[in-house]
């Protein structure tokens, strides 16, 4: 089995797709901050090789000599940072740090995590030839960083990956984002305030995210960028409205007393053929058990 580096694994993704690795019989190294939480690597903390991130954290990187690098990092992805450049433009100088890495210490295999937003506006089911025009910091340096990684490591012979990733939910999602505002409020209010909720959304299970990159560690594919979608479309007004008949049957849902944001999608999907045909089906997860585990989660650290 390769030896892992996997950045940002105290965050939502870098958390469970260590927990995948590491369940699948590899070993992982990350690095951490004083100042880091733990938290979300509660269950597996004692199997990482954990790198303090302090004056020689990358030659103590470098000596681990990780066949294969993860880079799931990345500051400023809550919706009220996206925009503040300074916050994003400091992500493509640890990317820099982060190949040079691999550049040292020999990796064969590197897989970046960029994002739906590198194609800016879109409405439907896009593949990977779709135009990229981001409307945000956020995705401009999402595509900016994925150049860099296409040269760098083209250039130094190393096999580079660049998932553009659409919707997911999971275990130890910031409490920030639709479901878990959602179930906070179903347990502590009595109403919500939210658009018709007629957009449709290809939510996919973060697990069915650590198997496909499980496969790209194991098998070795063609390099490049791929899309990582789910397959199947719900609108959020089903998807809110199946959640608080689990939790609040009483709970008042207000569709439509918010406006639609400008320029606002109404289907956002992406197209994982490509991905598929490359290394097989990943999406394996039954949705509602899936989204039924992912509550009961939330819910548990709610009563914490």
């Amino acid at each position: 089995m390769p030896n892992i580096f996997i950045t940002g694994i105290t965050g939502f993704l870098g958390s469970n797709i260590a927990s995948y690795l590491i369940d699948n019989g590899h070993t992982v190294a990350a690095t951490y901050r004083s100042t880091s939480s733990k938290n979300l690597c509660s269950n597996f903390e004692d199997k990482i090789i954990w790198v303090l991130q302090d004056k020689n954290w990358e030659n103590k990187i470098i000596e681990f000599k990780p066949q294969i690098i993860i880079h799931s990092a990345w500051l400023g992805v809550n919706h009220e940072e996206r925009n503040l450049w300074e916050v994003q433009l400091k992500n493509v100088d640890y990317l820099r740090q982060i190949l040079f890495i691999a550049k040292a210490a020999g990796t064969q295999k590197f897989i970046g995590l960029g994002s739906q937003a590198e194609y800016g506006f879109f409405d439907g089911c896009i593949d990977e030839s779709y135009p990229i025009k981001p409307t945000e910091a956020y995705g401009c340096v999402k595509v900016i960083c994925s150049v860099l990684v296409d040269q760098f490591c083209t250039y130094h012979k190393i096999d580079w990956y660049w998932l553009r990733l659409f919707s997911f939910f999971g275990k130890g999602e910031s409490e920030k984002w639709l479901i878990p505002t959602l179930v906070n409020k179903l347990m502590t209010q009595d109403h919500m305030d939210l658009t018709p909720g007629d957009q449709q959304y290809a939510y996919l299970y973060v697990e069915d995210l650590c198997r496909a990159i499980n496969t790209m560690v194991i098998v070795n594919g063609q390099p490049g960028i791929y899309n990582i979608s789910g397959k199947h479309l719900t609108t959020l007004k089903k998807l809110v409205t199946d959640i608080k008949n689990q939790i609040n049957p009483l709970f008042k849902l207000n569709f439509g007393k918010l406006e639609y944001r400008e320029n606002q999608p109404m289907i956002m999907q992406g197209d994982s053929s490509k991905f598929v045909k490359e290394y097989g089906e990943f999406e394996l997860s039954d949705f509602d058990l899936s989204l039924n585990s992912t509550i009961t989660y939330i819910k548990a650290h709610i009563n914490k």
